[in-house]
């Protein structure tokens, strides 16, 4: 420990430079963020867009998240899901707030008899939570008369999601996106996703490309490699104030490397909002049939009016709602496992796995 703790003045002096570096570029695209941009990739020709606060006065808005819980025994694996929406009615203020499903639903017990890889397992569990939340989205938006529907996360399987052609899960998978499917066609209401801790670079790329090419300076190449290492949050955080948000932007250029139907891709763009003054940008995924200038727009302009009940953490409260209904604890699933066990007996199948029954 002692030889860690004698590394940690070096690391802390690399993690000062790069912040220090990364805050004068972010001082140096503050500058420009009000200048007219050419490029395909920032169709609004601005880095920043102010953002004003919506009225939610007679309106409803929406929040969805799940959890997730997994644990593999010997010949058997249990995943455990819940999702949960939670609505909030407004009138001149919040007025009430009602739960779909319910504010405290059963959880959903899966059970896989069949081999699966560590790897198709892993998939499974999340492809079991995806497949409730988007399931859940489309039955809230066909019961409730909604402004906007929030989705914890993007509005998008991972590509890591995507399993390969011979996996014993791709059947789910498929299933899965006939969900994401239905969720994204012609939605009733706005819909968008919020990605608390993005580590996409998409944008950094962007200002790289499109931005920092064009600059004349001998400093160019220096500025472009602190972008290479830099994640959108971090650099934005430097640039936006707060109540701005940045040019939407197409969620894939290349759905060949997503792995993803194009057809699901098409009408889904992103865009970084500061909603508070302290805490960092969050990304947000949106669907757009029309104008995506004008969706932008609308979807921020909610979500500012949702994030700014604390300066320090800019995730909207519908959301946080849900994520407090839909979190599930580990004792639930230690509970089935030994009520599962007092039905069987201490059969092979559930013994548990060698790594998480040492003796020592």
């Amino acid at each position: 420990m002692q030889e860690i703790l004698s590394e940690l003045d070096s690391i802390a002096g690399q993690v000062e430079n790069l912040e220090n570096r990364r805050r004068r570029l972010g001082s140096f695209l503050k500058e420009v963020k009000d200048a007219e941009i050419e490029g395909e990739r920032i169709p609004e020709k601005k880095i920043s867009i102010p953002v004003e606060e919506a009225d939610l006065t007679g309106k409803s808005v929406a929040g969805i998240d799940g959890g997730l819980l997994k644990k593999g025994y010997h010949a058997i694996d249990l995943v455990l899901t819940k999702a949960v929406a939670a609505v909030f009615h407004y009138g001149k203020g919040l007025e009430d707030v009602s739960y779909v499903p319910e504010a405290l639903p059963t959880p959903k017990l899966s059970v896989f008899t069949e081999p699966l890889s560590r790897e198709d397992f892993s998939l499974a569990a999340n492809l079991e939570r995806m497949e409730i939340e988007a399931d859940l989205a489309v039955r809230v938006m066909d019961s409730e008369q909604l402004e906007i529907l929030l989705m914890d996360g993007s509005l998008l399987p991972h590509p890591s999601t995507n399993p390969g052609e011979d996996s014993d899960v791709r059947g789910k998978f498929e299933d899965v996106l006939d969900l994401y499917r239905r969720m994204l066609d012609s939605p009733p209401c706005m819909l968008a996703g919020v990605c608390e801790d993005s580590r996409s670079r998409k944008f950094s790329k962007i200002v790289s490309d499109d931005i920092l090419e064009k600059v004349r300076s001998r400093k160019k190449k220096d500025l472009k490699k602190i972008l290479k290492g830099t994640r959108d949050t971090n650099l934005l955080y430097h640039v936006l104030n707060q109540g701005e948000r940045t040019s939407y932007f197409r969620y894939c250029e290349e759905p060949k490397k997503t792995h993803l139907p194009e057809g699901i891709l098409s009408n889904v763009y992103s865009f970084y909002l500061k909603a508070t003054k302290y805490d960092r940008p969050v990304r947000v995924d949106f669907h757009s049939e029309g104008d995506p200038a004008e969706r932008a727009d609308e979807v921020a302009s909610r979500l500012l009016s949702l994030s700014s009940d604390n300066e320090e953490y800019a995730i909207p409260t519908v959301l946080i709602e849900a994520d407090k209904r839909a979190s599930l604890k580990e004792e639930e699933l230690r509970f089935i496992y030994s009520s599962l066990q007092d039905k069987v007996g201490d059969v092979p199948s559930l013994y548990k796995l060698r790594r998480d029954d040492r003796p020592f």
